[in-house]
């Protein structure tokens, strides 16, 4: 998977940007330094990574390209304190994980509940995208994190679930409608970074659109020039390379029926 796994994991994480108790403080796969965080303050931090990728086989592909897949998609929900570490040119603040307590275990119930009901809403245009990219949602399993050298246990809860998503697109082909969406979010989202990914996208999801029809095909076949001849769907050997095949003159027999000359494709 490519774009459809790059979409949904933009997507997740900025639908939920703002909307939980965790507001600015959500990630795409690692937990960066947090913003404004004091030592001994306590803020809630999500973190949304996709661990895993399977292409199902019996798709209609045999290829690389135009499979369904499924995604394991990993949320990490957390409270986080800032610790001080001197690093020999000043003081710096860095993330570390709360201990477990009734209170930390109270924020992560809410804020486990707020993104679950962010990706649900109707109102929100990246959600949307996600829900559009998405055909269905599997099993949900949540682990605490626990040190596993002295068994501690933090206020940090993995949420590990399977993603049922569209097919990539082949070469050639019309582009989804959600993977545009998501692509015209990304480039009005003011994130140069964001900006810049999209029209890369944009030019890479082009390739083949200016290809022939059989040329599509073959693609959508993964089959080589002499397969698509033998069933018939390829071009005359040799017109391979023109962009145009042209019939020039043919006719056209009909036992019981005067034969009929064409000069027109």
């Amino acid at each position: 998977m490519s774009i459809v796994r790059q979409l949904v994991q933009v997507a997740v994480v900025e639908a939920l940007r703002g909307r939980t108790a965790a507001l600015g403080n959500v990630f795409d796969s690692k937990m960066d330094t947090l913003p404004g965080l004091l030592k001994g303050g306590a803020e809630p931090v999500l973190v949304f990574s996709i661990e895993e990728s399977l292409e199902d086989a019996d798709d209609v592909t045999d290829g690389f390209l135009g499979r369904g897949g499924r995604l394991t998609g990993m949320m990490q929900s957390a409270v986080a304190s800032g610790k001080e570490i001197s690093d020999g040119q000043g003081t710096v603040i860095v993330p570390v994980l709360g201990e477990t307590d009734s209170a930390y275990e109270a924020l992560l119930n809410i804020v486990d509940r707020q993104w679950r009901a962010v990706l649900h809403d109707h109102a929100n245009p990246w959600s949307m995208v996600f829900r559009d990219l998405v055909v269905s949602i599997g099993p949900i399993r949540t682990v605490r994190a626990t040190d596993p050298e002295t068994g501690t246990k933090h206020a940090c809860r993995f949420a590990q679930f399977e993603i049922e998503t569209l097919p990539e697109p082949l070469p050639g082909d019309s582009v989804a409608d959600a993977i545009s969406a998501g692509l015209a979010l990304m480039a009005s989202d003011g994130d140069a970074a964001y900006a810049a990914l999209a029209e890369t996208w944009l030019d890479i999801l082009a390739s083949g659109a200016d290809w022939q029809d059989w040329q599509k095909l073959q693609s959508a076949l993964f089959a080589s020039n002499s397969e698509l001849r033998a069933v018939g769907l390829g071009p005359i050997e040799g017109d391979e390379d023109r962009d145009t095949p042209v019939l020039e003159t043919g006719l056209i027999e009909v036992e019981g029926a005067l034969p009929v000359e064409v000069s027109e494709p």
